[in-house]
């Protein structure tokens, strides 16, 4: 048994689930408007793409039903460039080597922006094809 299906269990029939993804374009580094660098947001692509196909097989089986959806940015903001290399040291998401330069000359604030989809689902009455 998954995850996705426990969660969907664990809910009354009717209930809602709010089933937030990342989707492309890879992500914006912006600073004032101006698009510094994009970010490879494939490692993150491919959970999300493989996290979207479970529900959209629960959508199919009639599991559950989708009520809307909104697409979205979603912005992280950085005072300046060495904060933003420097969150992004760890991550599997990686900056351009060759953009790390002049993001560590960056004094002023920067921002990542990324596209999001918030998806309403509801939890069928009849669960029989978990």
């Amino acid at each position: 048994m998954n995850v996705l299906d426990n969660m969907v269990r664990a809910i009354r029939p009717g209930g809602v689930i709010l089933d937030l993804q990342v989707i492309r374009p890879h992500p914006r580094v912006e600073s004032d408007g101006e698009l510094i660098c994009e970010i490879d947001g494939t490692p993150l692509f491919e959970q999300a793409d493989a996290a979207t196909a479970a529900v959209d097989t629960l959508v199919r089986t009639g599991c559950l039903a989708e009520e809307a959806i909104h697409d979205h940015d979603v912005r992280k903001h950085y005072p300046d460039g060495r904060d933003l290399v420097h969150d992004f040291r760890d991550k599997a998401r990686k900056l351009p080597e060759d953009a790390i330069p002049r993001l560590n000359a960056i004094d002023q604030p920067l921002v990542v922006r990324e596209r999001c989809r918030l998806r309403r689902l509801t939890v069928s009455r009849d669960r029989r094809s978990l």
